[in-house]
């Protein structure tokens, strides 16, 4: 695991292909706002064109639509710009910051960690939309693998569409093979009748009320589940509670916990002007607390 200090955030800035995209980024950032802006300006003209012609006739209301969808991808066709401009420095710094830490990085394209056995106790097996992003991963001397990554889950379409999940994950494979399924869930207050899993059972921790008023746990060994889940454990998932909902998986091979967050690892706004190292630090002090979280959780689970 690494810290943030200033002198390894120079250290990543001053090197590499990460000091070569930092010295053009201001450059590149203003071709692709000209860009943007000028693709969204001819899109605007088509649409104000086809309204205009439309005006009077029976088809003015298939014209509007057209011309919202035109405005959409106009704007969709500028932003990528700009995201082309904000993935050139993202990726190297990431990858910069990963090997300072001796993890590899991933952008995407992988597959996400313990989340194929943890996903249906956890979201269920109705997900319409699974996006992960950013995995930060590394193998101890005992062949044992962690991980950091984000998810977006999607459930539903159109109005009924709704975020199931959107944060970040860490994941890892327990040291020792140890009994069996615990689900923690956020509380869910009347439908607390629901088992996540059939055959479980919920368990209770009135010794601990903060932690009982917020999470659900349930299991198939509910006194094993009670030893599992210690004290430093309850508080590491009521601290990552703060930021929004938490979920955990704690298997007898691997764990994975699942906080809701807003989406980090990135360069930051392609539309302000900030210093490329600035950009940088941003992301370094992401990743330093995203492997803190990980680590504590790790300790506080045997």
């Amino acid at each position: 695991m690494i810290a943030y200090s200033d002198a390894l955030c120079r250290d990543i800035c001053g090197a590499g292909p990460v000091a070569l995209q930092i010295s053009s980024l201001e450059d590149r950032r203003w071709s692709g706002m000209v860009r943007f802006w000028a693709t969204l300006g001819v899109g605007v003209s088509v649409a104000a064109i086809l309204v205009y012609a439309l005006v009077g006739s029976r088809a003015i209301g298939t014209g509007v639509v057209l011309a919202i969808v035109i405005l959409i991808f106009a704007g969709l066709f500028g932003y990528v710009q700009l995201s082309k401009v904000a993935d050139a420095l993202k990726v190297p710094a990431l990858q910069a910051i990963a090997g300072k830490a001796g993890l590899t990085y991933r952008e995407n394209g992988f597959v996400p960690p313990v989340f194929a056995d943890a996903r249906a106790p956890l979201f269920g097996n109705w997900l319409s939309s699974q996006v992960f992003t950013d995995l930060f991963s590394a193998t101890d001397e005992a062949g044992k693998t962690s991980s950091l990554y984000e998810a977006v889950l999607v459930r539903g379409s159109g109005r009924s569409r709704h975020t199931v999940f959107s944060g970040q994950v860490y994941a890892w494979q327990r040291r020792v093979r140890s009994g069996g399924e615990i689900v923690i869930v956020p509380d869910r207050g009347i439908f607390n009748f629901f088992k996540p899993v059939g055959g479980m059972e919920r368990v209770r921790f009135e010794a601990d009320p903060e932690f009982e008023s917020r999470f659900e746990v349930y299991a198939f060994e509910p006194q094993q589940a009670v030893m599992t889940i210690g004290a430093d454990l309850r508080r590491a998932l009521l601290d990552l509670r703060q930021a929004g909902r938490v979920f955990g998986y704690v298997g007898p091979e691997a764990v994975l916990i699942a906080g809701w967050g807003r989406n980090r690892f990135e360069p930051g706004s392609m539309f302000r002007t900030i210093p490329g190292d600035q950009r940088v630090r941003a992301m370094l002090e992401d990743v330093c607390a995203g492997l803190a979280t990980l680590e504590r959780l790790k300790a506080a689970i045997a």
